[in-house]
């Protein structure tokens, strides 16, 4: 394209004349262009750089663009946060499986001098599924053998079952089990000042430490008063000494005949709650026997005179 001798766009080229001695065929920008595209890149520099301002990363505000929290750090967050009056807070307290509450049934009636057994098998996860269930059995088993050994202390009646045995042994055996425990944390925590055992640890240790007489509540049912006693003072010191063995790394060793004397609390507090369960449920005396023949022989006695007086 080039302008013509008239003004106008033509797209053939003029001849020259003879007072023409250039050609244009093309023509530079006007100043106009080129301060036109010189504010174009200048708007595009700006935006650009207010676009990578807006989407720097800014320690000041890191807060305010930090993304939210995963669900799973929620859920983390309020577990940490659950208290002691939740029901949540003691669902890990019974997520144990059969072999750990097998081994702690088994630590519980062998004591072993050189070995914890808190520090061996409750330490790493304490649980209260094993202690509450060993409670639950000691309790039935208490109530049906004292009901069984009523109705053989008493003849010619008919065997009824007395469910206030029930709760005895139940407000007898739970007020130890938590009695006990509180306390030993406040002997340990502000008389000694050892903080090692938690409350939940110490219910777990005395609730496996009523496995033993579990079994020796069936055999209290033999009606002979010395095997009575015996199975509750042997029962007693198997049971006493695993609980004086898992204490006694904790007690001050500047204090001998002091730590001593506190075991021994421990170990007599343990005697003093078999003998009252045994006593109540169990005791067979010599009264009971002798108006148990006196019974028996009264009765003989009125069937035989009956019997008599009819022939």
């Amino acid at each position: 394209m080039m302008f013509s001798s008239d003004g106008f766009l033509t797209d053939q080229p003029p001849s020259k004349g003879p007072s023409q001695t250039h050609l244009f065929t093309s023509f530079p920008n006007s100043a106009v262009d080129l301060n036109d595209d010189d504010d174009d890149d200048d708007l595009l520099l700006d935006n650009k750089s207010n676009i990578t301002q807006s989407y720097a990363y800014k320690p000041a505000n890191e807060e305010n663009l930090s993304l939210p929290l995963p669900a799973t750090n929620k859920n983390n967050t309020n577990n940490e946060q659950l208290h002691i009056w939740q029901l949540e807070y003691y669902q890990k307290y019974f997520q144990i499986d059969t072999q750990q509450v097998l081994e702690r049934l088994l630590g519980s009636i062998t004591p072993k001098p050189n070995r914890s057994y808190f520090n061996s098998t409750i330490r790493h996860n304490p649980d209260l599924y094993g202690p509450f269930w060993v409670c639950v059995t000691f309790i039935i088993t208490v109530a049906i053998s004292g009901n069984i050994v009523a109705y053989f202390q008493l003849p010619d009646t008919d065997f009824q079952i007395d469910f206030s045995k029930i709760t005895l042994s139940a407000i007898l055996i739970c007020l130890y089990w938590w009695s006990m425990p509180t306390v030993v944390y406040f002997f340990f925590r502000y008389y000694i000042k050892c903080n090692e055992y938690t409350f939940l640890e110490l219910l777990c240790i005395y609730g496996y430490s009523l496995t033993i007489f579990i079994p020796v509540s069936i055999l209290w049912m033999i009606p002979i008063a010395w095997l009575q006693w015996l199975l509750t003072i042997i029962a007693s010191v198997i049971s006493g000494s695993v609980l004086i063995v898992a204490f006694w790394p904790s007690v001050d060793s500047d204090r001998k005949s002091f730590n001593a004397l506190s075991m021994l609390v421990v170990l007599f507090a343990h005697l003093f709650m078999a003998i009252c369960i045994m006593m109540v449920f169990f005791h067979v005396s010599d009264n009971n026997i002798n108006s148990k023949i006196e019974t028996t022989m009264l009765s003989t006695m009125a069937s035989s005179t009956t019997t008599t007086s009819k022939v």
